[in-house]
Order: C-alpha cells, then sequence, then structure tokens
C-alpha cells in the first residue's frame, strides 16, 4: 500500500512539474505594468537588428567542385529559412567556407560461427538441436567531412567556426560497395547545419524587451513582449538569450563605455505573431531584473 501511495505522490509531482514548464498563456490573467518609453535613442522604433552577410559566399573545395554548389545553396537557403541574416543585400558579413577531409573509411567485419545449441524436451527424452549459424560479412562505412568557416565582421575582426560530421551506414555484402555521392552529400548538410547554428548564435538578429505584464493572481509570475515572431524563424518553445546593456564612464579618460551582461535565459510562449511574441523567464529569480528595453538574441 505504501508503495502505491509513493506512486501517486510520484506521479502528482511530475504532472506538477510539468505543468510549470508548460509554454501556453492565457493573456488576459495579466495586467500590463510597463512603460512602454525606451530612453536610448539608439533603440528607437523597437528594431530588429539584422545582420547582413554577403550573398556571395566564397568557397574553397579543396579540389572537390562537385559539391562547391551544394555547400553554398544549402547554407544560404538554410540561413535564409531562419531569417537569421539578410541574403538581399551587400551586406558587411563577409563569410568563406572551406571544405576539408571529404572522404570516405571502410571497414570489413567476416562472417562468424555462432554455436547455439537448443534443448528440447520429447517423450523419448531430451534431445539437443543443433541451430549454430555463420553471421553474414558487411562493410561499414564512414563517411568524413569537416567544414571551416570564416566570418570578418563589419569592424574588420575574423571569426572562425569549425564543424564536422561522420554518420556512418552499413551495407551487409560479401564485396566492397562504392560510397555513392548521396552519402557525401547527407554528410556535408549534417556538418553545414552544425556549422549555421554556431554562427546564427554568435551573430543572430538582435531585438528588444518591449512590454511586460504581471500575472493579476501571483505578482511573482512575470511575461514579456519582444519584438521579434516568426518573421525572424521564432516559434513557440524557442529559447532567448536576455541581456542588459549597461552604460558607465571611465573616469581615467572620461569616455563612455557600453557592456552586456547576460541575464539569462526565457522561452517563447505560444503567444507569439510575425512581428512579436511573450516569453517567459526560464529562472523566475530573474523577473524583477528584467526591463523595458533590455536585449534579447535567439539561441538556435
Amino acid at each position: 500500500m505504501k508503495q502505491l501511495n509513493s506512486l501517486y505522490i510520484l506521479s502528482g509531482t511530475l504532472l506538477l512539474l510539468s505543468g510549470c514548464a508548460t509554454t501556453k498563456v492565457d493573456l488576459y490573467k495579466y495586467k500590463d505594468i510597463s512603460s512602454i518609453n525606451i530612453l536610448d535613442n539608439n533603440k528607437e522604433n523597437y528594431k530588429v537588428i539584422h545582420p547582413d552577410l554577403n550573398a556571395n559566399v566564397k568557397i574553397e573545395s579543396n579540389g572537390w567542385s562537385d559539391f562547391t554548389l551544394t555547400m553554398r545553396d544549402y547554407f544560404l537557403a538554410y540561413n535564409d529559412e531562419k531569417k537569421v541574416f539578410k541574403l538581399d543585400q551587400n551586406g558587411s558579413y563577409k563569410l568563406k567556407l572551406t571544405l576539408h577531409n571529404l572522404s570516405s573509411e571502410s571497414k570489413f567485419t567476416p562472417s562468424k560461427y555462432v554455436k547455439k545449441l537448443r534443448k528440447i524436451k520429447t517423450d523419448n527424452g531430451l534431445v539437443i538441436k543443433d541451430e549454430s549459424y555463420y553471421t553474414d560479412p558487411y562493410w561499414i562505412y564512414f563517411v568524413n567531412t569537416a567544414v571551416v568557416a570564416e566570418l570578418t565582421t563589419p569592424d574588420g575582426q575574423k571569426k572562425f567556426f569549425q564543424a564536422d560530421n561522420t554518420p556512418s551506414y552499413r551495407v551487409i555484402s560479401n564485396y566492397k560497395s562504392e560510397v555513392g555521392r548521396s552519402k557525401y552529400v547527407q554528410s556535408l548538410q549534417g556538418t553545414l547545419t552544425k556549422l549555421l547554428k554556431q554562427i546564427a548564435n554568435e551573430v543572430g538578429p538582435e531585438g528588444l524587451v518591449i512590454s511586460k505584464k504581471v500575472s493579476i493572481e501571483n505578482d511573482e509570475e512575470f511575461i514579456f513582449m519582444v519584438n521579434m515572431g516568426t518573421n525572424e524563424g521564432l516559434k513557440e518553445g524557442d529559447k532567448l538569450l536576455v541581456s542588459k546593456e549597461l552604460v558607465f564612464k571611465d573616469e581615467v579618460d572620461g569616455k563612455i563605455i557600453t557592456n552586456k551582461v547576460r541575464i539569462g535565459t526565457a522561452t517563447v510562449s505560444d503567444q507569439i505573431t510575425p512581428r512579436y511574441a511573450w516569453m517567459m523567464m526560464d529562472d523566475e529569480d530573474h523577473n524583477s531584473a528584467i526591463e523595458v528595453g533590455d536585449i534579447i538574441r535567439p539561441r538556435y
């Protein structure tokens, strides 16, 4: 009986925890407490800052010219889908992709004898049946790709990103098979996907917190509106990095210095439109630190 009660308690706890993790928001249960004024002139009109990527991506494929077009088209198409970069402008971010180690390796596993004896009871007594067999030989292929990205920022700084991918597949055969082009493309696409996420998290679009509400029933429960939505590729459940921009004066030379301080992460709720979305902080202790004008950036 104690075990049964424990199960009921555990299941109730899990339901409670799952409820806390929901992204569903009823806006009628919140009241507005924010000011719509953002004092910083640079944030006027609450504009989303998109990094501009030069669409003429430079590709170096180290002799694998067959994959040059695949790399460029896949990378640009994926970025356009994610709304990370604006590709329809001659932007100031310069991108260079270099393909390294596009190759394959193979490993042969020979046939093996597996001894298997099964005991069967019959009217005449115990009979031993030999069910031993030989396994099929097979080849395992590893397709290797590695892509390095050199991203030049608007101020001339160079950032480097690297990703690699090694999916394997099995061919059951007595003979060695050729690796088809589709396997290389599959590996290359996986590598470029990893690379995209690295770059997107570094220079993704940047938006602002433009409003906040508090629950009518719980004064410690807040939601925050941001000026980004489905137009920037956001969807319910996505993560946002929230930062605060601090401005202070260097007392030595009198210069004004700005610095971004990370506050925490938030989750996009189900209340989302093409241009706006409501988010909830993952750590409720940070609710009081969030103000209108704070900076948000998607985590891809």
